[in-house]
């Protein structure tokens, strides 16, 4: 029964523990500039890469809102945590856009070193939240589908959105790390939350 329940979990889990390991490698910046710049060198020139990622994530929402119906149809015991995680994608970017502003991080694009269209100046670059927005969607398929199948798949659209701004030269690798974490870490967090409030109800009564 445990590995059941943890298994859609697996995927997430994966990702979260490889974002986390690209932050806290010694010198994370040296080495997400070195890798950016290669990733980026090799890919920006391919057409479609920009518009891949952004079609995956536009892909990762119409999945979100169909996991949501779903949910709310065939399974009302998931309503609260899925409904709790959907909420959780919207405070993550909150969070996204506030770190950002603090941070003032330019985007790699900007140096002059890659030969792209880059945001203009004042559109910062940590964390990414395309990252955000994707890895926080994968949040919400998880709880309201519950299958690994699916988790899987939802990863590896939001790896691919995530890549891909990095291979656009728009992001460094840390700013995909952080975003990622960022949207599996806040919609997980009112998950638990909302866990957490109903077992302190049931054992009320």
């Amino acid at each position: 029964m445990l590995r059941s329940r943890l298994s859609p979990v697996l995927p997430a889990a994966v990702i979260a523990a490889l974002a986390a390991l690209v932050l806290i490698l010694p010198f994370p910046g040296s080495l997400s500039v070195v890798a950016t710049r290669s990733l980026s060198g090799t890919f920006s020139a391919i057409p479609g890469v920009a518009l891949l990622s952004e079609i995956l994530l536009v892909l990762l929402a119409v999945a979100t809102a169909g996991a949501l119906v779903h949910v709310v149809m065939r399974h009302p015991e998931r309503r609260g945590a899925a409904l709790a995680a959907a909420f959780g994608v919207g405070v993550a970017y909150a969070a996204s856009e506030g770190v950002k502003l603090l941070v003032a991080q330019p985007r790699p694009c900007s140096s002059g070193d890659l030969r792209i269209e880059c945001p203009p100046p004042g559109d910062w670059s940590f964390p990414s939240n395309h990252a955000t927005l994707a890895f926080g969607a994968v949040v919400v398929i998880i709880v309201a589908i519950q299958r690994v199948s699916v988790a899987w798949l939802a990863v590896g659209a939001a790896a691919l959105v995530a890549g891909g701004r990095v291979a656009q030269g728009v992001h460094y690798l840390h700013d995909v790390a952080a975003g990622a974490l960022l949207g599996l870490a806040i919609p997980v967090a009112l998950v638990a939350a909302i866990h957490g409030w109903k077992e302190r109800t049931r054992r009320r009564r």
